[in-house]
C-alpha cells in the first residue's frame, strides 16, 4: 500500500473512532463486514458519488451526525445478538434440566460430582504436596480445564450470573 494511502486510512480511522468509536473498534477485529456495511450504509448518499473515505474525511456535520447515528445503531444491534445469544444459552439449559427431571437421568448430576470432586483433589494435591517439577505443568492444565467444568457444573445447577452484570452494566449507563 503506497505511503500516502495508508495516511489516508489512519485519519479515515481517526475520524470515524471520534464519532464513532465501537464501529471503529470493530473494524480492526471479527466484526469488521458488520462495521464497514454500517458504515457504507449509514453515508451512501446517492447524490454524492465520491469514495467513502473522501465523504469520511470531509466532516460534513451531516457525516458525521450519520456516523453517530451508525455508531448507535451498531450498539443496539449488538446489544440485541448479546441479548438473543443469552436467551439462546438460558433456554438450553432450561431444555436440559427439564430432560433430566422428565428421564430422571442421575448421569449429569454424578457427572458434575465426579468434576467437583476432581477439582478439590487436584487442588489439594497441589496444595499439600510436592510434586515432581515435571508433573507440575500437567496438573496445572488439569486444575485449570477442572476449574473450567466446576465453573460450568455451577452455571448449570444455580444459573449464569451473565444476566446479574448485563442488569448491572445497564443500570450504570443510565443518567
Amino acid at each position: 500500500m503506497p505511503r500516502n494511502e495508508e495516511g489516508a486510512l489512519a485519519r479515515v480511522r481517526g475520524v470515524v473512532a471520534q464519532s464513532a468509536p465501537a464501529l471503529a473498534a470493530a473494524l480492526g477485529g471479527p466484526l469488521a463486514g458488520a462495521a464497514a456495511e454500517a458504515l457504507r450504509r449509514a453515508l451512501s448518499n446517492e447524490d454524492d458519488d465520491r469514495p467513502l473515505d473522501e465523504v469520511i474525511l470531509a466532516g460534513a456535520p451531516a457525516t458525521l451526525l450519520a456516523l453517530r447515528r451508525a455508531e448507535h445503531d451498531f450498539r443496539s444491534a449488538m446489544a440485541e445478538a448479546e441479548n438473543e445469544a443469552e436467551r439462546i444459552a438460558a433456554s438450553d439449559r432450561a431444555d436440559a434440566r427439564a430432560r433430566e427431571v422428565a428421564v430422571r437421568d442421575r448421569t449429569p448430576a454424578i457427572l458434575a460430582a465426579c468434576v467437583i470432586a476432581g477439582f478439590f483433589g487436584v487442588l489439594a494435591v497441589m496444595l499439600f504436596r510436592v510434586l515432581p517439577e515435571q508433573a507440575e505443568p500437567a496438573f496445572s492444565i488439569m486444575l485449570g480445564a477442572l476449574a473450567t467444568m466446576t465453573a460450568a457444573v455451577v452455571n448449570y445447577y444455580f444459573g449464569s450470573s451473565a444476566g446479574s452484570k448485563a442488569k448491572t452494566d445497564l443500570l450504570r449507563r443510565l443518567p
